[in-house]
């Protein structure tokens, strides 16, 4: 991921499992599958106009909120970033890291000073290949993320498009 001044810690095993399991994106995941998760988790810090990611570049980590406001964001170049959604603490960031070609598809910009895990995608598509069982879950939750993402992007739209005929 993509960040500016962002502080990174490898944190106490025990406590990233915990905190990892209480995330609302590993609610309902077996023990297993968390503990597997935790060993591709960090922790990190990131200030108040950082990039978590940026369009284009390597999606290499998925992330999950813990505390902070990010949005997400398209530019166009030459013209101002258009905000897509907020996202809050206990949302997860980052769909891309499961996709080939493995890029961003939009910027996602710190909003207010950010505390997350961050977990390796390299590692997480390893046991997505070793575990058919922690895949589909995994997946499943990814796919969840990316219909909630295209429902509130086509409120969105609907909305626009009623506010311009009024």
């Amino acid at each position: 991921m993509m960040t500016h001044h962002a502080s990174l810690t490898a944190g106490d095993p025990d406590r990233l499992r915990v905190t990892l399991a209480g995330h609302p994106f590993c609610a309902e995941l077996d023990v297993g599958h968390v503990h597997a998760m935790a060993n591709a988790a960090s922790e990190r810090q990131l200030p108040t106009g950082s990039f978590l990611l940026q369009r284009g570049h390597p999606a290499d980590a998925l992330a999950l909120l813990l505390e902070g406001d990010v949005s997400l964001e398209v530019t166009e170049p030459g013209g101002d970033p258009i905000v897509l959604e907020t996202l809050h603490g206990g949302d997860p960031v980052g769909w891309s890291w499961l996709f080939p070609p493995y890029r961003w598809l939009f910027d996602a910009r710190c909003l207010t000073p950010v505390h997350l895990l961050q977990l390796d995608a390299a590692h997480l598509r390893g046991l997505i290949d070793t575990d058919p069982v922690f895949g589909l879950a995994l997946t499943q939750r990814i796919g969840l993320l990316v219909v909630q993402r295209l429902q509130f992007t086509r409120a969105q739209l609907v909305e626009m498009t009623h506010h311009d005929r009024a």
